[in-house]
């Protein structure tokens, strides 16, 4: 009886979880096209700003990245969403020198953590199914 409980539990929580990941996508898209025609007609205009845009197009990135995490459930979806997260910080805001260098360190201390700690089981596309839950 547990186990059908906790089994069920689990599916709808992948179910959910999916769920909000397509709709993180087409936020994500509709984003995208909004900052397309905003930069466009920026450009046009004369009055770019490149500070917008990259502002913009980095959270478009983190949003990918935040979506591919709840579908992939691996270590590496998680370390590039946090990665990127990181970036996008460095990149759009004008920090002090010492919150420019912690992040600095941080996107470091995450790319040794992807070269030394990362297995090929990290990388692996899990199948299109619901976790399974522990054996009983």
């Amino acid at each position: 009886m547990k186990s059908k409980v906790v089994i069920t539990l689990l599916k709808t929580a992948w179910v959910l979880e999916m769920i909000i990941a397509a709709f993180i996508l087409i936020v994500t898209v509709v984003q995208m096209l909004l900052t397309g025609k905003d930069s466009l007609t920026s450009l046009l205009a004369g009055q770019f700003n490149l500070d917008q845009f990259l502002a913009g197009a980095m959270n478009i990135i983190v949003g990918l990245e935040f979506m591919k995490m709840l579908v992939l459930h691996t270590p590496r979806a998680v370390t590039d969403v946090l990665l990127f997260a990181i970036a996008r910080q460095l990149v759009v805001s004008h920090a002090s020198p010492v919150d420019t260098l912690l992040g600095v360190s941080a996107v470091a201390l995450i790319f040794v953590i992807k070269k030394f700690l990362h297995t090929k089981e990290d990388s692996a596309i899990p199948g299109a199914q619901p976790p399974q839950p522990p054996a009983s």
